[in-house]
């Protein structure tokens, strides 16, 4: 599969870390597109909610439709992107790394930085909730999104400027082909997610946006 023109004029504010203009939605996958690519136009979504994130815990007014947002992000949408990573990406670059690349630590840090933003999410769900429902956030739930904004941004940091730069120097084009069927087929099938986030996002939506496990 050859690499397709890199996307990054779509967006003004990835190469200078500001976010500015119209919001990314999430990338139209097809059998088509290259997965590097789409992974990077995953993360500037991602860097947009760290923005939301940090919008929300300096409001002095009520903001349901960021919290909303939020929600069905950390909910349906971040879970998906790290089975991409964590099932698709990772396995093939551990088989096609060499061993110059030193990679492996990188690789187990990013999995453990994924569980340790995963149970903060988690936390954050029902708090989450209660500002969709219009309250403002309690001060320890604005410094936890302050907190998880600012971690984000630093995992976001190398996985642009180490992982996804090595995937498309080392992973084969049958790699990229195959890694690209299973982001399409994942995001073709209703989403899983904790009994939690099913409860939280049939709130805000009016139909389910997935089953819970």
């Amino acid at each position: 599969m050859s690499e397709i023109e890199p996307k990054h004029t779509r967006h003004p504010g990835r190469q200078s870390g500001t976010i500015r203009g119209a919001r990314a939605a999430p990338p139209q996958l097809s059998a088509r597109e290259c997965p590097i690519e789409a992974m990077y136009e995953e993360h500037f979504i991602q860097r947009q909610l760290c923005a939301d994130m940090e919008l929300l815990a300096a409001t002095t007014l009520s903001r349901p439709e960021l919290a909303r947002r939020l929600l069905v992000n950390l909910c349906r949408d971040l879970p998906r992107h790290l089975e991409d990573e964590e099932h698709g990406l990772f396995p093939r670059l551990r088989a096609r790394a060499l061993p110059e690349d030193e990679l492996e630590k990188t690789l187990t840090r990013l999995a453990r930085e994924h569980e340790i933003a995963a149970a903060a999410y988690a936390l954050l769900v029902p708090a989450l909730v209660r500002m969709a429902d219009g309250n403002l956030p309690a001060p320890e739930e604005c410094d936890a999104l302050r907190r998880l904004a600012s971690s984000e941004r630093r995992h976001l940091i190398v996985e642009n400027a180490i992982l996804l730069p090595l995937a498309r120097l080392r992973l084969s084009d049958a790699d990229k082909v195959a890694l690209m069927a299973e982001m399409c087929a994942r995001r073709a099938r209703p989403p899983r997610m904790d009994a939690a986030c099913a409860r939280a996002l049939a709130r805000i939506a009016p139909t389910p946006l997935g089953e819970p496990q």
